[in-house]
């Protein structure tokens, strides 16, 4: 039976060797460059290249983050990096961005790929293409149920990486605008602030009125994944690899849980289940926790998916205040669990902010103790204010800290080897030594050996000091002896050829790939294509409904992608009736049931001859149907190389990333004529399978989301913005940007660029906005093939009704994204 990897973060050395010397198979580690935790403290080159050595001399896998999506002028420099890696013996990279991708599997195609979560890789057709284009293995969607892995690995020799531990995202990976749009903070650059950690409230959006949840505010704020105790059900399914969270955490962080995971693997594997006792799960609820979920991996949804009360570490509740001595400074505590000096507190009251202290002296009666106990009342000081009942949460244990932290000070990963050494009168000593890997080294001593005069030397004293390995990872577990009789050599001969084959048996491991080093030479990017005479771009419109779609029909744009493909068959006939051309889109996550409606109705998805598809799989169903394959801007498009990769899988015309800025997207307009971008609306920022309307507001007795049909909904932040909630045919959560994007004075400036399409992206509006915003765009789009200059007073006051109603912004067309 191949046995599952468990795969270990790191953001630091120190958690490095936490990591491997609590039973990490592999660790995955993020260099200064193009890695998605970029507020870690990740790996100098010089710490990269010690890494890769320290892990794999210890049998240990490494695999560097190269997640984030590249622009054309980073794409020289990430070159140069990608081959760096490839020379140090890096074991895999886990890539994002389609560019990448190409790069690699083409100039360095014996460089092992992961799709990383970031890829929104979700079903059986996703992971066949990425299979056929070179990747090893697929960090899955971390929405993904057991029941939907299942016929990926039925299906697929694809390796599959499934997060087990840690921290979750609200949103798709990959699929998250969130920080980017508020505040320019890109996740998909390795930057995200975490908005979804922060206060919300859920309000109607007509009538502003406020929804309360009596559990809090943080309510987009996910639970911790824990799937400690139904490891089982993933190791029977034949998961590749268990994935730990948290390259962000502290190194004792990654021993606990490192160790906690590598006990019930082992267990499983000898003993054909799993059983975690109760002190293990205190000390991975102790260690950091925001309350646990089993995720959506296990079926939790709602409630059980979501930490409504704090987004950060909840600790563990230890007791209650019974009383304030004001006077005195101190608080008195009864405590239902232990407390020490120098353990993390808090201190809740309800409704107000927590305080956090670090406990210094502990009072019982008159003495001052080191610990308590369970039912023992004690004292603290504390300078705050606080009340009786409040309660007393502990987020910080320095007995577990120095517990974990202990298991990393000294060598625990051993490594079994064995040898050999013979010696005959007059020659020289020679020490064979091989490891189970097949690595074998020898070394010949340089003294003569002499006849003994006094003390012959023994096997026991030559096997002796050959066990002798001090500070490294290798136990010698069987060491043959062929010696003369009566012979005689310096001791120091004997440690100095020990010492020689580890280091050499240490060479033979640190490169694992045997892989020869390459000279670096960048592959030149597309040159720029001629200008053309003619301006050929289109005016397009999305979607979602046929009361929207009445609307743009009743305008000049000729082309409209629809979202709902439920209904498709009677927006084909409406759309028919106006010649004009309808594109069937597809929504961003469609899972294998849904691919399964979709193969269904493709006869007449197809009928038009054009269709947008907006994930890998999609593109894999009808890349090789001859149609006109459009690609959404859910493929996260930033380089010209992404643009090349597309283009080769028959995509036709390519939306770019919103996260670009002006600059770039001129820059791959001058190498591509099929390019299209969004000139208008509310930018998706997250896309969710979580419902905050069904999981807060409960119709009778039951969550409901029909509510949706009735009203509009939305999310007010702590400055009283409000972003929209959007529930579409797929059944899933949008939250939309609170402003429109609205680029309407810069259609001049785009349209120079000789795009295919620019579009408007229709969410939430209805038919007379609809119509008027179609209709003002429409005239700019005239107006500029006309080749008339300027805004006119017309278009100057529809633009200046916008900047009043101040819900208008330029998304990233000037400022882009860090």
């Amino acid at each position: 039976m191949k046995k599952a990897e468990l795969l270990a973060p790191v953001g630091s050395f120190e958690a490095l060797r936490a990591a491997v010397q609590n039973g990490a198979d592999a660790v995955y580690l993020g260099g200064k460059k193009f890695g998605a935790r970029q507020y870690a403290s990740n790996f100098d080159e010089d710490l990269l290249i010690e890494a890769v050595e320290y892990c794999h001399i210890r049998g240990v896998k490494v695999y560097i983050t190269v997640n984030t999506l590249i622009s054309d002028k980073e794409l020289e420099e990430f070159m140069e990096y990608v081959n760096f890696l490839y020379n140090i013996d890096v074991d895999g990279v886990i890539l994002q961005d389609l560019g990448v991708l190409k790069y690699i599997t083409e100039n360095l195609p014996d460089f092992e790929v992961h799709a990383s979560t970031q890829m929104t890789i979700h079903n059986l057709e996703g992971i066949k293409l990425l299979r056929e284009l070179g990747v090893k293995r697929t960090v899955i969607a971390r929405e993904m149920a057991l029941r939907d892995i299942e016929p990926i690995k039925q299906n697929s020799d694809m390796e599959i990486e499934v997060f087990v531990h840690g921290a979750l995202c609200i949103c798709y990976s990959g699929q998250c605008l969130m920080s980017s749009l508020i505040g320019g903070r890109s996740g998909n650059r390795g930057r995200c602030a975490q908005p979804c950690r922060l206060p919300y409230k859920l309000v109607e959006l007509e009538t502003k009125k406020e929804i309360k949840n009596p559990y809090g505010d943080y309510i987009l704020s996910t639970r911790d994944l824990n799937t400690l105790e139904e490891i089982d059900k993933l190791l029977k399914l034949g998961a590749d690899s268990l994935k730990i969270e948290g390259r962000m955490k502290r190194p004792e962080y990654v021993a606990v849980v490192v160790k906690a995971y590598r006990r019930a693997l082992d267990m499983y594997y000898r003993d054909g289940r799993v059983r975690i006792g109760n002190e293990t799960k205190r000390e991975l609820t102790q260690i950091f926790n925001r309350r646990f979920t089993k995720g959506h991996l296990l079926g939790k949804k709602g409630n059980d998916l979501m930490e409504f009360e704090k987004p950060g570490n909840r600790g563990i509740e230890i007791g209650e205040v019974i009383e304030y001595d004001e006077r005195k400074k101190r608080l008195k505590i009864k405590l239902i669990d232990r407390l020490q000096k120098g353990d993390g507190i808090e201190i809740r009251t309800k409704g107000k902010e927590n305080r956090g202290i670090k406990v210094g002296k502990i009072f019982k009666g008159n003495k001052v103790i080191e610990r308590a106990l369970k039912e023992e009342v004690i004292g603290i000081d504390f300078k705050g204010r606080s009340a009786r009942g409040d309660k007393i949460f502990k987020t910080a244990d320095i007995a577990l800290f120095n517990r974990a932290s202990s298991t990393y000070i000294g060598e625990n990963k051993i490594i079994p080897i064995s040898g050999a050494i013979q010696g005959r009168l007059g020659g020289e000593l020679e020490l064979y030594v091989w490891d189970n890997d097949g690595n074998y080294i020898n070394i010949k001593g340089r003294h003569k050996i002499e006849k003994a005069i006094n003390k012959p030397l023994t096997e026991d004293r030559i096997e002796k000091q050959l066990k002798k390995l001090g500070n490294t990872p290798y136990s010698l577990r069987k060491i043959e002896v062929n010696i003369d009789n009566d012979i005689t050599v310096p001791i120091r001969e004997i440690n100095n050829i020990r010492r020689e084959a580890i280091e050499g048996l240490n060479n033979l491991r640190k490169n694992n790939n045997n892989r020869k080093k390459i000279d670096f030479k960048p592959i030149p990017l597309i040159n720029e294509l001629p200008r053309g005479k003619e301006n050929n771009t289109s005016l397009a419109a999305y979607v979602n409904n046929l009361n929207q779609l009445e609307a743009v029909l009743s305008t000049e744009i000729n082309i409209i992608y629809y979202s709902n493909i439920l209904d498709i068959d009677k927006a084909f006939n409406l759309a028919m009736k106006t010649n004009k051309l309808l594109i069937p889109a597809l929504n961003r996550i469609t899972y294998d049931r849904e691919l399964e409606i979709i193969e269904q109705k493709r006869d007449i998805l197809i009928q038009s001859k054009h269709i947008l598809l907006s994930n890998h799989g999609q593109l894999n169903m009808f890349r090789h149907d001859k149609i006109n394959i459009h690609g959404d801007f859910s493929f996260n498009v930033f380089n010209s190389f992404a643009v090349q990769k597309l283009t080769e899988l028959g995509v036709r015309n390519i939306t770019l990333s919103p996260e670009l800025n002006y600059n770039q997207i001129k820059d791959l307009a001058s190498k591509s004529r099929r390019l299209e971008v969004i000139v208008y609306g509310h930018l998706p920022m997250m896309v969710t399978e979580y419902c905050p309307v069904k999981t807060l507001i409960k119709k009778g007795d039951k969550s409901d989301c029909s509510l949706y049909k009735s009203k509009k909904y939305g999310l007010k932040d702590r400055y009283g913005i409000i972003f929209p909630l959007l529930r579409g045919s797929s059944y899933r959560t949008q939250v939309l940007n609170s402003k429109k994007m609205f680029l309407l004075e810069n259609m001049e400036k785009i349209m120079e660029n000789n795009l295919s399409i620019m579009r408007l992206q229709f969410t939430n509006e209805d038919k007379n906005e609809i119509i008027s915003i179609a209709k003002a765009y429409s005239k700019m789009l005239n107006r500029i093939s006309d080749g008339k200059k300027g805004l006119p007073d017309e278009i100057l006051g529809f633009i200046d009704q916008y900047k009043e109603k101040g819900d208008y912004t330029r998304g990233h067309f000037s400022r882009g994204v860090i």
